[in-house]
């Protein structure tokens, strides 16, 4: 019981991040396993289904997906091997919206199981998850958003 009264008083955490790419690719980026390995998430393992199963970094995190919108919203949850087995499972939501430079990811990171886990996510996401996804995607199609808006 107190993992889960530990885990409701957690705040949330929040990101946002733009991605010069197209919303379909930057889904793909987040849900197919070959692309995941691409942009450093490998090996990875992504069932894009509600039930699926997915992992990144060799199972070193990994979860079940809970919903999948193609391509708007994924949402899973998260647990790493390291965890107590009394820490619940944490959850992410992810939401995909196309704007006129490319995508913006909208991430939330909740029921984390303590304050050091918390602080660990509030560098991780940006260093090992959305900044390389971003550097990934933007590197093969900042051109075609060029070319699309006449801007980046």
């Amino acid at each position: 019981m107190s993992a889960l009264l530990r885990s409701e008083s957690m705040p949330d955490l929040q990101f946002s991040e733009l991605i010069r790419a197209p919303i379909a690719e930057v889904y793909k980026a987040l849900t197919n396993a070959r692309l995941m390995d691409d942009w450093g998430g490998g090996p990875a393992r992504f069932q894009a289904r509600a039930g699926g199963k997915w992992s990144l970094w060799d199972g070193i995190m990994h979860g079940v997906v809970k919903d999948v919108q193609n391509p708007g919203r994924i949402a899973f949850t998260l647990r790493e091997i390291h965890w107590h087995e009394r820490d619940l499972d944490s959850l992410v939501s992810i939401q995909l919206s196309e704007t006129e430079r490319g995508t913006r990811i909208e991430l939330r990171h909740s029921n984390l199981p303590s304050r050091k886990v918390r602080q660990h996510y509030e560098d991780a996401w940006g260093d090992v998850y959305l900044g390389p996804i971003k550097a990934f995607l933007e590197a093969r199609f900042s051109p075609f958003l060029k070319t699309r808006t006449g801007r980046l």
